[in-house]
């Protein structure tokens, strides 16, 4: 699962400022700088791994005391997990050291620590039987079940992975991420439904979100059926109501919303395939997904994919077959 579902724009300008002003310190280290980068990335639940490997180890190997006892390990914690991602090795566990010599090595917060670094080393079993001997002193501790079901997952056992975050979300049934997750495998066993209803659990939460409508959309068009064809295409439509530019004209970059398009034009298509009468809004629907479409792609792309687009729209052509 990943740390975060998405990044807000005011998160990435801050970001973006923090990054600047670290490079524009020269030579010199702006440890006040970097310990404030830092904070800031845990807070947003962000990680920058290269940023934080490179910068926060000189910060917790020689500015360590100069930082507050609390926020000191913390950014230790948050250092080996950046060390990890970026395949170093060797900084975690001398690290990892200084945390067991201050909460000892039975410490939850050092176990897990030491369960990552197993992961690492690919000592896959070793790191598993940590986490299950956490979770059996503390059965609702979310990370343990996560790197659980990450570890299942990367070992392709997706029906235990399955199992472990059906027991995650009876715990935390707000977790968006989780949910995405959910679906994605039970769409690996083509098991539709219940990925619809994982996405539904997604849908209350996230509601504004057009990437997640699209999503629905698709489960709903694999399902196949004119009934899941017709719901398809009202949420393909509700995604470009939220996600629809006002000035397209002004865009420097193809719009996001361009799946929702092709969408839109397979399931009118497949309503006619089935000899669904179609509605005259959903004709004006799919001629207007159709030259769009086309417009868009002419603005942004090649001739060879312009092309490709107008095959596809040839070969989807519902007009032809109505006359």
């Amino acid at each position: 699962m990943s740390e975060m579902l998405m990044l807000t724009s005011s998160d990435s300008i801050e970001i973006n400022r923090y990054e600047e002003n670290i490079r524009n310190s020269g030579r010199s280290f702006n440890w006040v700088l970097v310990r404030d980068t830092l904070r800031f990335l845990r807070k947003s639940k962000i990680r920058k791994s290269n940023l934080v490997s490179k910068y926060g180890l000189k910060l917790v190997t020689q500015y360590f005391n100069k930082l507050d006892d609390q926020e000191g390990y913390d950014t230790i914690e948050q250092v080996i997990v950046a060390c990890l991602d970026c395949g170093d090795d060797t900084n975690p566990k001398k690290l990892l050291e200084q945390l067991k010599s201050k909460f000892g090595k039975d410490s939850v917060r050092v176990q897990r620590i030491q369960a990552l670094c197993l992961e690492s080393n690919n000592q896959l079993a070793e790191a598993l039987q940590i986490f299950e001997s956490i979770l059996k002193k503390y059965p609702s501790d979310a990370l343990s079940m996560k790197r659980q079901v990450a570890i299942f997952k990367g070992q392709g056992n997706l029906s235990k992975a399955i199992q472990v975050l059906n027991a995650y979300l009876q715990i935390y049934m707000c977790d968006l991420e989780a949910w995405l997750e959910l679906s994605s495998f039970h769409i690996s066993y083509l098991s539709y439904s219940t990925a619809l209803y994982c996405l539904e659990e997604v849908l209350l939460n996230a509601p504004i979100n057009f990437v997640f409508y699209i999503k629905y959309a698709e489960i709903l068009y694999c399902l196949g059926g004119s009934e899941n064809y017709n719901s398809a295409v009202q949420y393909y439509t509700h995604a470009l109501e939220l996600n629809s530019p006002t000035e397209m004209d002004k865009l420097d970059h193809p719009p996001t919303f361009l799946p929702a398009i092709y969408g839109i034009i397979m399931s009118i298509y497949s309503l006619c395939e089935e000899g669904y009468p179609l509605k005259d809004s959903q004709l004006k629907l799919m001629e207007w997904a159709q030259n769009n479409l086309l417009n868009i792609t002419k603005k942004y792309s090649s001739n060879d994919k312009i092309n490709l687009v107008k095959h596809f729209i040839d070969s989807t052509d519902i007009f032809n077959n109505k006359e």
